[in-house]
């Protein structure tokens, strides 16, 4: 199942699995550069994924192209100096053209505002404009401030840091009038939008102060009853509830291919395997669409620390890979536990390959049909095979906790903060795909060895 709306993108050889709606607002990108290679040629992650029929939802990598066919920009980079922007691309051998960067970014200092998805779907990643824990937005990360070699490429990273904040959305052109009670959106330019996409208006985060949840936050998504084309009026599902406005910035907060409700999915990430904290969140996944807490299983996103502050943990003393299913980062549960000695700690791997799959309840193995099923595993992404670090007692997938089952997965897609943009997390992340339906152990262990191959720290 997937929900509507993204940009689109080019690159990524298009999937099949499960109906999608049409996507939504483009946002612009900056300048590129001259240049940029066909493709590179090498197999890549998604690629692997596509064949065994579990394509990805969505492809972002400041690192490599994720499909051999991908020839569209990785990320963009925005100076100091002037505010432009310049979109880096796939350069030689399918890595980052990060020399384009470095010219563009001398005498002066450079973030990161936007990661490209090459996926076909369009689900591009943005500075957050707003979440429950980022009430005046998040901040784009420091464009060299995570700098490594793979394959003999200079590349960079996305380094957490004061506010650094991503999730899925793009501003609509002009503003909106919204008032209380009303059904009714107006907007100052013409908008083409599909049905049932979700908006999000700045005016009503004023309804969801600080310290106001989670019984006095008024702030959620708001859907399109029906499909408009260059229109100035839509027609929500329920009437605005929120504080009324002549003038509103609004976000389509829309994404393609990416599993909500209880339809499984796998997710990926590259990480650091020395940066890490003790304290929420260093995510990489499913969220929810409006940046703020809605329950148990509105999420399900890959989880990168050594935190126990929800009284979950590993074995050790962390960093483990877990599951940020909302309220807690579970690295599993057992004998009725979230404390899983078994998922032991991460250690002594410069880089880390993290990974999370869940099946729809119904197609769990016997026994966990009624608390529905996760997997969690990790491994060295410089050599070796994944380890299975949820369930490691049965090699296979484990119990969700109790309330997690079914999921209520919204299909957002964030990085480097919580769902609700709980923004206290440490690391740093290279690369990550999400998936349509979830894949065999031997799909995993085609991506494990594809991600050897990239060279990283080499």
């Amino acid at each position: 199942m997937t929900t509507t709306g993204g940009a689109t993108g080019s690159g990524g050889a298009s999937g099949s699995s499960g109906g999608s709606s049409s996507g939504g607002t483009v946002g612009s990108g900056g300048s590129s550069a001259t240049g940029g290679s066909a493709g590179s040629g090498a197999t890549g992650p998604c690629d692997i994924y596509q064949a065994a029929n579990t394509p990805c939802g969505a492809a972002h990598s400041t690192v490599r192209a994720l499909y051999a066919s991908y020839t569209g920009p990785l990320y963009q980079v925005q100076r100091a100096s002037d505010k432009s922007t310049r979109d880096i691309l796939v350069g030689p051998g399918g890595y980052a053209d990060t020399s384009v960067q470095d010219s563009f970014c001398s005498g002066t200092t450079c973030t990161i505002p936007l990661i490209y998805d090459q996926s076909p779907n369009g689900n591009h990643l943005r500075v957050t404009w707003f979440a429950y824990w980022l009430q005046s937005g998040g901040n784009p990360a420091a464009a060299n401030a995570a700098k490594i070699t793979v394959g003999g490429h200079p590349v960079y990273g996305i380094k957490s840091g004061t506010n650094v904040a991503y999730r899925t959305g793009v501003a609509l052109a002009g503003t909106a009038a919204v008032n209380k009670g009303s059904a009714t959106v107006s907007f100052s330019s013409p908008q083409t939008l599909p049905a049932n996409t979700p908006l999000l208006f700045a005016a009503n985060s004023k309804d969801c102060p600080a310290n106001s949840w989670p019984n006095n936050c008024n702030f959620r998504a708001y859907f399109t009853a029906a499909a408009i084309s260059a229109a100035t009026t839509v027609t929500l599902t329920t009437s605005y509830t929120g504080t009324s406005s002549s003038s509103t910035a609004v976000w389509n907060q829309g994404t393609k291919g990416i599993a909500t409700g209880d339809a499984a999915e796998a997710m990926y990430s590259v990480l650091d395997g020395k940066s890490y904290g003790q304290w929420c969140c260093f995510d990489y996944g499913n969220s929810e669409l409006s940046g703020i807490d809605e329950g148990n299983a509105t999420m399900e996103a890959i989880s990168w620390a050594a935190d126990t502050q929800f009284g979950q943990s590993g074995g050790g003393s962390g960093p483990w890979v877990g599951a940020d299913l909302e309220n807690g980062m579970y690295e599993g549960y057992e004998n009725g536990s979230a404390k899983v000695a078994s998922n032991t700690s991460v250690t002594g791997f410069p880089y880390v390959t993290a990974m999370l799959k869940g099946l729809s309840a119904k197609d769990c193995p016997t026994g966990l049909t009624s608390s529905g099923c996760f997997a969690l595993k990790a491994g060295n992404a410089t050599s070796g095979k994944l380890a299975f670090k949820f369930n490691a007692d049965t090699m296979t997938y484990g119990a969700r906790p109790p309330g997690y089952s079914p999921q209520k997965k919204e299909g957002a897609i964030i990085l480097a903060t919580g769902g609700d943009g709980s923004n206290t997390g440490t690391g740093i992340w290279f690369e990550g795909a999400m998936t349509m339906g979830a894949p065999p152990d031997a799909t995993d262990d085609a991506v494990q060895a594809n991600i050897v191959a990239a060279g990283y720290g080499h």
